[in-house]
């Protein structure tokens, strides 16, 4: 099983039939995962160089080239935003990209901020501390809008 899948099954229930934001997706192999029980995913990043092919054989996966610090959606348009493994990459540029996330939000939704890498999850940590919630070793924050 790829790591994405295993991390679907475990927030499964927040993005079951529901509209997903992948924020900075790279290669968008969560976005392929979440795929297959979300009801729409889109994913954005600055770079499509990394983007997977397969992304475009999917029907319910749509990706826009787009600087999350200024995201061209409607504001409560998705269900839920993720960020995989992608605090690192954003750091210097976190609280303005939680802004645009939280936009972009419903308000009953959440984000989810995960790492799989330790880079990342050593970051979440000395982020945000004992608020963190470890699931079979990955790293996962939530927060409301």
């Amino acid at each position: 099983m790829k790591k994405t899948d295993a991390i679907v099954r475990l927030i499964r229930q927040e993005i079951e039939n529901k509209d997903i934001l992948e924020v900075a997706c790279g290669t968008a192999e969560f976005s392929l995962s979440a795929a297959q029980c979300a009801k729409q995913v889109t994913c954005i990043d600055i770079d499509s160089g990394r983007l997977s092919s397969l992304v475009e054989e999917r029907e319910n996966i749509r990706f826009q080239k787009m600087d999350a610090v200024e995201m061209d959606f409607a504001c409560d348009a998705f269900d839920t935003v993720v960020l995989y493994n992608a605090l690192c990459h954003i750091e210097d540029q976190y609280d303005t990209i939680l802004a645009e996330c939280r936009q972009v939000l419903k308000p009953e939704g959440h984000i989810l901020l995960i790492a799989t890498w330790k880079m990342d999850s050593s970051l979440m940590a000395e982020m945000f501390g004992d608020r963190l919630e470890w699931l079979e070793g990955n790293c996962i924050m939530k927060l409301g809008k």
